[in-house]
């Protein structure tokens, strides 16, 4: 087996050497990957005897509960001439619960995987992409559960549904990049984890997942990221509206930034992670 030494020289002090090193990994990348991705999926598949119910329960049920306080006017902001109102709240909750997934989908990863990555060189991106794979599982089952909702609501079905895996794609790639970035320092000091369930949690508040943002708050939904995502994907769902919600663009573009540079800021922090595991 081939030895490697990791030094606390930068590697960029070598860009040929760096770019050799990463090209050689990026090969294996995603034959690891798949071979991880469909382990956990037996594994998951052998311990839940339920399964996908599992996964599905919790919006389902929170979906209930918003449901309830909305029909009872104990919340207000929802037009209900756009979509049945349980029909928009599941489907935000959907989005939500895959940027969620895509946000965590690195620290999961691999601090579950700090034992072989410790010992083993072996790339650490096959973990994330195996990770991937089962957020992207997930979200093919979500979808299917949604489009049973439109058929139970009689929700027409638009073209702009078409639209939708491009949509999703941004904010998967939007809650990857961050849950990257966060991954190294998160991996030395388990004090991040528990932090960003508490950040999640006034994430879900502040963003129009149950509600539509009134204009008194609109600041809140301007400075969201997710906001002008969930919005749009939700909108090509269940309205057909094709035009993105104001912000899209831009999110996007800062999505594709932010993955290029957590990726980067991880290979270059990879060995002192390593050394310190």
């Amino acid at each position: 087996m081939k030895e490697t030494i990791y030094t606390p020289h930068s590697p960029l002090h070598s860009p040929g050497s760096f770019m050799r090193g990463v090209a050689h990994e990026m090969r294996l990348v995603l034959h690891i990957g798949w071979q991880l991705f469909r382990r956990n999926l037996r594994v998951q598949v052998r311990q839940n005897m339920l399964g996908y119910f599992w996964m599905l329960l919790p919006p389902i049920l929170t979906g209930i509960t918003w449901t309830y306080l909305g029909k009872n006017h104990i919340i207000q902001g929802y037009d209900a001439t756009a979509a049945p109102y349980p029909a928009f709240v599941l489907t935000g909750l959907f989005i939500w619960q895959s940027f969620v997934e895509a946000l965590n989908c690195p620290l999961q990863q691999l601090q579950g995987a700090r034992s072989t990555i410790a010992k083993v060189n072996v790339p650490h991106e096959a973990f994330i992409v195996a990770g991937l794979g089962g957020v992207l599982f997930n979200q093919l089952i979500r979808m299917l559960i949604l489009a049973a909702v439109l058929v139970w609501y009689h929700i027409p079905w638009h073209a702009t549904l078409l639209l939708v895996p491009l949509g999703l794609g941004v904010l998967l790639v939007f809650g990857l990049a961050i849950g990257w970035l966060l991954t190294p320092v998160s991996m030395l000091y388990a004090d991040v984890s528990s932090a960003l369930s508490m950040v999640l949690g006034f994430w879900f508040l502040i963003t129009p997942i149950v509600y539509t943002p009134p204009s008194a708050a609109s600041w809140v939904s301007a400075l969201n990221p997710v906001t002008p995502l969930l919005g749009t994907i939700r909108n090509w769902v269940l309205t057909g509206e094709t035009t993105p919600v104001a912000g899209f663009g831009p999110v996007a573009g800062l999505a594709v930034v932010l993955l290029a540079s957590s990726w980067l800021a991880y290979r270059l922090a990879k060995p002192h992670l390593v050394v310190r595991l």
